[in-house]
């Protein structure tokens, strides 16, 4: 039962997957529309290292906060439904917490990594806004 459960899971994973990442503007735009420079690639923006940064970064939030937070929430949910349904059981309780604290302390390992790269990147003058478009 838990197989077929943990199958539909993926499959649904795997073919919304597409939807939401196309959705979402992970993709920078690129590679559109034609050149008026005939020594030019014959595209309107190229795809250069900018672009591929850009999508390195968009591909990092996408993760961060737009898969991983609500997984994040529905695991605690998932933790607190065992622990109130573990009754007296201590196995059940120690359980619910060994996966309260490896999804906590997973999360807050990618927050701070985050946070460190974007710190240390807004120190040296980096605008993730206006550097990667800017030639």
């Amino acid at each position: 039962m838990k197989n077929k459960i943990l199958a539909n899971i993926i499959a649904l994973v795997i073919i919304i997957s597409p939807m939401v990442s196309f959705s979402a503007g992970i993709i920078p735009d690129c590679n559109r529309g034609t050149s008026v420079n005939a020594d030019q690639t014959g595209l309107g923006n190229a795809c250069d290292f900018n672009y591929f940064m850009l999508l390195i970064n968009n591909i990092i939030t996408f993760l961060l906060f737009t898969i991983a937070t609500p997984l994040v929430a529905l695991i605690v949910c998932y933790v607190g439904f065992l622990f109130l349904t573990g009754g007296g059981n201590p196995e059940n309780r120690s359980k619910a917490k060994r996966i309260l604290q490896n999804v906590i302390f997973g999360y807050v390992i990618g927050l701070a990594a985050w946070l460190i790269v974007k710190t240390i990147l807004n120190l040296v003058g980096f605008d993730s806004k206006e550097a990667y478009l800017e030639y």
